[in-house]
């Protein structure tokens, strides 16, 4: 009771912050746009009716707040909602999903809820990498019955190689493997050593943090220092819970580390074929993972084997391979809010193309990678830009509105557009509309 009195104290200094300050965030755009919806359904039905959607297919539902699905429930009527999730994946920061907030999400709109539908075969991952998940769950659902609802454990259409275990393995050995036999695998760590372990990883771009690379698959993976990285009030007692000592009392006293399990759940199913864990240095909990990982049960095998790194074999990626996840984080690009994730997207796009010899869909990352960094130049305040850096500015986005045009790149014409206009003259503008906007619009139609 005297944290969430804290808590509710330090949310109204939040309010009034974001009151001085004239901001919004993500609770309140979700909120106004409910606000007007329900006055549009009531005032005026049909413009209600041009948002409306009769059915709303709706993935990775773990990951939206209870305001978010309102809003679902709103847009699709009583029928037209279609949900998926997994709740042992709930690892977007301010969110604790389970499948009964819809269903009280819908009592508030008077919508009656199917029972939900467990889906158990995965067709994803071979069975040695869901034996390995299903070990994370059960200490989840072991020592965290609150935090997830039990479900039954995925099965997989196919039998597989267990998970191997790296321990001590050096930065500069992950190099040399990473330029040879595992050319092309993608590395998980968490979200905020991303960046360092990418610079260590001399600048390998297919370097993930775990939320990042939620709802992506990929061929072969490798969890670096993820125990390494638990914060050092964590170290104890993750070894405790790995190691059967956990007390009866083990959630309330360390309710953070049913974070970490789920992350840890999301990064193990991530992988496709190939999954490695490597921790580079010792540590408490780093040691007693790799003890539960390694260690043979009664009754069942060890959900990893230790490895030795000289005997790795080969595993990297092929050129169809290579150009498949070029696409998707092209794709990932595209769809970003965020344009410093544009640019990073973007770079392991480009990367992944040059690993091939289709050198035509590099050059056509590249030019959207030069698109995304002219945006983010354009975010410098208008009074910062003399009339020099204007006219700089029309031509740089003339040009590269026809590159991105003969590329097929039209979305990002348009944010090109968006992102020049309020340094453009009228003349200018004029021209631009009617060289690429309008042959834009009259594409669309034609399609």
């Amino acid at each position: 009771a005297e944290q969430r009195e804290q808590v509710y104290d330090e949310f109204l200094r939040y309010e009034a912050y974001l009151k001085e300050q004239k901001l919004w965030d993500d609770c309140d755009r979700v909120r106004h746009l409910i606000i007007q919806i329900k006055e549009s359904k009531e005032v005026d039905p049909d413009a209600f009716g041009q948002v409306q959607r009769s059915k709303v297919y709706v993935d990775e539902v773990q990951d939206y707040t209870q305001l978010e699905l309102l809003l679902f429930f709103y847009l699709a009527g009583p029928n037209g909602l279609f949900l998926a999730g997994d709740p042992a994946q709930s690892v977007v920061e301010g969110t604790e999903f389970r499948f009964e907030e819809v269903r009280s999400v819908g009592h508030f709109v008077g919508s009656v809820i199917q029972k939900p539908k467990t889906v158990n075969v995965n067709f994803r991952s071979h069975s040695g990498i869901l034996n390995c998940a299903g070990g994370v769950l059960d200490l989840m659902f072991t020592h965290f019955p609150s935090s997830a609802k039990q479900l039954k454990k995925d099965k997989g259409l196919f039998q597989g190689s267990r998970p191997g275990v790296l321990l001590g393995t050096s930065i500069d050995q992950l190099n040399i493997l990473l330029g040879d036999k595992l050319k092309g695998a993608v590395v998980l760590t968490h979200d905020e050593s991303a960046r360092h372990c990418r610079r260590l990883l001399n600048d390998y771009k297919l370097v993930y943090g775990v939320r990042e690379a939620k709802g992506l698959e990929f061929k072969t993976v490798i969890i670096l220092d993820f125990f390494r990285e638990i914060p050092s009030s964590l170290q104890k007692p993750w070894r405790e819970l790995v190691l059967g000592r956990a007390t009866q009392d083990f959630e309330h006293s360390y309710p953070l580390v049913a974070t970490f399990l789920k992350l840890l759940y999301t990064g193990v199913t991530r992988c496709i074929e190939k999954l490695f864990f490597v921790e580079t240095k010792s540590s408490t909990a780093g040691d007693a993972s790799m003890r539960w990982l390694t260690k043979q049960v009664s009754g069942r095998a060890s959900y990893a084997t230790r490895n030795n790194i000289n005997d790795v074999e080969a595993m990297s990626m092929t050129s169809d391979e290579f150009i498949s996840e070029g696409i998707n984080n092209a794709e990932l690009a595209q769809a970003a809010m965020d344009l410093d994730q544009s640019q990073m997207l973007l770079e392991r796009s480009i990367w992944c193309f040059e690993q091939t010899d289709i050198i035509e869909l590099a050059a056509k990352a590249r030019i959207h990678y030069s698109s995304v960094l002219f945006r983010l130049e354009m975010q410098v305040p208008y009074d910062e830009k003399n009339s020099n850096d204007v006219a700089v500015i029309e031509m740089r986005a003339a040009q590269l509105m026809e590159s991105l045009t003969k590329e097929g790149l039209f979305f990002e014409v348009l944010n090109i557009f968006s992102s020049v206009t309020p340094f453009l003259s009228e003349y200018a503008k004029e021209e631009l509309e009617k060289r690429f906007i309008r042959k834009i619009g009259l594409a669309g139609k034609e399609e």
